[in-house]
């Protein structure tokens, strides 16, 4: 009989990578409740997974004296590993006598001052709270700035807590690209699953995936709840994306509403990724910023005898029209793959190659996007892969686009979703026309859950949705930071929102949502299965009890 409340849980912290503190401890009071009725394996099961959220809790803020004596008060009923241990023991020396206040007043702060950047600076440099410092440090790094955070983190290192935290903070210098800054910080760290994990990760960029792959499975050792670890060392033995094949025909195609010059940036990301000879198309949907003939201009200048198909319409039809016409264009429907792109993206230089790839590795899959970061000088994650965490008769809730802010390579790797988001997503053309795939739905214009709507109508259809972590796109929209939404916007939203809720029963999301969970426990059963016969014992038992590996 399984333990539907360990089931649910245990999924939830699997789609999110690192679960956010504040919910990690939720969960674990939710697994520790009423265990006594449970047969032993069950309680064992809970008590496991609880300790394993409430330690990868306390990596990310070790100054919850609450979450602290929690976590020494579990370390009897389940032992942890002895890096673990030593890192803990060095917390319990180094905070023994702080009369610190408590995480979610330091955390209510930072947030009520993140208008106030000069603030939050001055509090990470010399309050007399390490939690409160702390919190501002890691507010910082959310906001994106990037030489406060760096001053403000190598404050905090210098201090005598600084061990405690600055392998945390190096994965924000890392984000960064300020290779001094992340290794002064890492140099200065106490070994934990964490550390292991950014020294894997600059092992695997320097071409060294054997060391990689050693510091990942010692990782996962230390703290083997990191099941997330499981899909990175598959990707470890995933070779580079092979130059484009020449048999193969994409197109590319976006759409624009009077923002010129950031189109012509995408464009210019676009021209500038290696994209051979794929088509190009870009329509121009009703501007009345700028007349056609500028954008005609602007498109040429940009492309300089690249050839780009432009398309100029009279009025804006929205965003499920704009894609359906596109997807229609007969020099797209030449096409073996397409790619929608929104007009505000920077590209990476393999995209398309990675996406072929996958195309390739994964030929059920329809739908294939990528991770999503926020832009800025120390980019933060924006969206990732979606799931459903709720779905009944005219009900459907989604998991968080972003369960953690903090980019800790969490989500750099391949795995079935729900859904991808829709500023950079690659279609396979022969899949939709043999499913029959709807376009979008012009119900929802002019945007607003179309995309996420049209993966659901894809998986409804028998198709799948895959998601490429390894590709990062940044997303200039930047929904995690935007100006609040006027009144009229959310209710755009929500309208859309319970459009969607309506049209699809809840019969047709229960069955969707049990091919996505199959699809994606699939994928997991066969990276745990690859990488058992290096796996420690401890690592090995802590699978196995919780059903993921044989």
């Amino acid at each position: 009989m399984h333990d539907a409340v360990f089931d649910f849980y245990m999924r939830s912290h699997r789609m999110n990578g690192y679960t956010e503190p504040g919910l990690a401890m939720f969960f674990g009071e939710q697994l520790l409740k009423n265990m006594d009725p449970l047969p032993p394996q069950d309680r064992h099961r809970r008590l496991k997974l609880a300790a394993g959220l409430l330690r990868q809790a306390l990596l990310l803020n070790p100054f919850d004296r609450v979450l602290r004596g929690v976590v020494n008060q579990l370390a009897n009923a389940a032992p942890a590993s002895e890096i673990f241990t030593a890192w803990l023991g060095a917390c319990n020396k180094a905070l023994e006598d702080s009369e610190d206040m408590f995480v979610g007043e330091a955390l209510e702060q930072a947030e009520e001052w993140k208008q106030e950047e000069e603030r939050l600076l001055h509090t990470a440099l010399s309050h007399e709270s390490p939690c409160l410092r702390h919190a501002c440090v890691i507010k910082l790094w959310e906001l994106g700035n990037a030489d406060m955070f760096a001053e403000a983190a190598c404050a905090m290192a210098a201090s005598e807590y600084g061990p405690l935290v600055c392998g945390l903070y190096a994965y924000g210098a890392m984000a960064a690209q300020d290779t001094p800054l992340c290794k002064g910080l890492l140099s200065r760290a106490l070994i934990n699953p964490l550390t292991l994990n950014l020294k894997a990760e600059r092992a695997a960029a320097a071409g060294d995936a054997a060391s990689a792959r050693g510091l990942l499975l010692r990782s996962l050792d230390a703290l083997p709840v990191q099941t997330h670890l499981l899909l990175r060392l598959h990707e470890l033995e995933t070779p580079a994306p092979p130059p484009l094949p020449e048999t193969v025909r994409t197109s590319v195609l976006f759409y624009t509403w009077n923002k010129l010059d950031v189109t012509m940036d995408t464009l210019r990301s676009l021209l500038l990724s290696e994209i051979g000879d794929a088509h190009i198309a870009l329509l121009n949907n009703g501007s009345t910023a700028f007349s056609p003939e500028e954008f005609s201009a602007a498109v040429a200048g940009v492309a300089q005898g690249r050839a780009v198909e432009v398309i100029q319409l009279p009025v804006n039809i929205g965003a499920p029209a704009a894609r359906n016409w596109l997807w229609q264009l007969e020099s797209s429907r030449r096409s073996d793959y397409t790619a929608f792109l929104d007009d505000d993206v920077y590209l990476p230089q393999n995209w398309l190659r990675c996406f072929l790839q996958d195309a390739a590795e994964h030929p059920d899959a329809t739908v294939i996007g990528p991770r999503v970061v926020n832009p800025g000088r120390i980019p933060t994650i924006q969206y990732v892969a979606r799931f459903f965490s709720q779905t009944d008769t005219n009900l459907i809730r989604f998991t968080n686009n972003a369960p953690l802010f903090m980019d800790l390579q969490q989500f750099t790797y391949r795995r079935p979703c729900l859904s991808v988001m829709g500023c950079c997503h690659l279609f396979n053309r022969a899949a939709c026309e043999r499913l029959n795939v709807p376009g979008f739905d012009v119900r929802f214009t002019p945007s607003q859950v179309d995309d996420l709507e049209h993966d659901i109508q894809v998986w409804l259809a028998g198709g799948s949705v895959l998601y490429d972590g390894r590709v990062t796109v940044v997303h200039r929209q930047d929904a995690g930071r935007a100006a609040p939404r006027t009144e009229a916007g959310w209710g755009h939203v929500w309208g859309n929102h319970m459009k969607m809720e309506m049209k699809i029963t809840g019969g047709e999301l229960a069955r969707v949502n049990r091919s996505v969970q199959a699809a994606d426990d699939a994928h997991l059963a066969r990276c745990a299965a690859a990488a058992l016969p290096e796996l420690s014992p401890r690592a090995r038992t802590f699978l196995v009890l919780c059903g993921l590996a044989g």
